[in-house]
Formats: structure tokens, C-alpha cells, sequence
């Protein structure tokens, strides 16, 4: 997994998108990408003194509760998806579906740090089955 980004300094209160691209041992762009937990993938970046933890994906973070009003007021959902969004199953999140289809080998995740310091980004996704994290460190001023 390779952080996509310039030589620019990280600044606290700006908004970005961080990029990364998932290559396999050969340095080609990975083709196995699966869905992991609805997602194509999942981001936490994490302050070194613990003071900020973000969980975000790759379309922003929402609430399950916020995603199932939109849902709701926007499209007619059936009763399986009301019941996976509503968590009335179990392991509702897990098992939520995504299409089958090629995901891209390239992932971006909004965020704005909102403090100078030092962070770790941990970026996770799944190919073949197998959940893969990167580690990244990060200055920000």
C-alpha cells in the first residue's frame, strides 16, 4: 500500500484527501480488492498522545442512523436492507453487501486534522478474504 501524496507540509484545519494505491508483490495494481465490512475500505487517523481518533471511509463517516434517514427519505428501501440498517440482524454490519465488482485499487479519505502533531493513519482493506492494514506516519503543523 503506497500514501499518494506531495512534498507539501500536512496543516491542521485544512481540509484533504488522502490517497493510496493497493499494488500487489509485483508493484502491478491489485485486481483482488474486496468490500471489508460494506467499504472499500476503512481509515483511522490517530494522534500520538491519543487526544484524536477519527474513524472515516472512504465517502466521509456517517452514522448508521444517519445513513438509514437518508436512505430512508431519498429511496424506497426493501425490508432485508431496512433490517440490515436498523441492525436487526446479527452482525448486521458484517454482513452488509456491497456489488460485487471490481473495486479500484486506488482509495481516498476526506479529513482535516484538527491539531498540529504527530499522527499514525492505519488504512485497511481486504483482498482474497485477507484484511491488509498500512501504517503511516504524519507531521502536521
Amino acid at each position: 500500500m503506497i500514501w499518494e501524496r506531495d512534498s507539501s507540509p500536512l496543516r491542521a484545519d485544512v481540509p484533504m484527501s488522502f490517497r493510496f494505491r493497493i499494488e500487489d508483490r509485483n508493484g502491478n495494481a491489485a485486481k483482488d480488492l474486496e468490500p471489508y465490512m460494506g467499504m472499500d475500505g476503512h481509515a483511522a487517523f490517530v494522534r500520538s498522545d491519543y487526544s484524536v481518533f477519527a474513524h472515516v471511509h472512504p465517502a466521509g463517516s456517517v452514522s448508521m442512523a444517519a445513513l438509514h434517514l437518508a436512505q430512508a427519505s431519498l429511496l424506497p428501501v426493501s425490508p432485508q436492507a431496512n433490517n440490515l440498517l436498523s441492525g436487526k440482524q446479527a452482525g448486521a454490519h458484517a454482513e452488509m453487501a456491497m456489488p460485487i465488482d471490481t473495486l479500484s485499487p486506488e482509495i481516498s479519505f476526506p479529513y482535516g486534522f484538527p491539531e498540529a502533531g504527530l499522527y499514525r493513519i492505519f488504512v485497511q482493506v481486504k483482498r482474497s478474504g485477507h484484511v491488509q492494514t498500512g501504517i503511516f506516519d504524519a507531521h502536521v503543523e
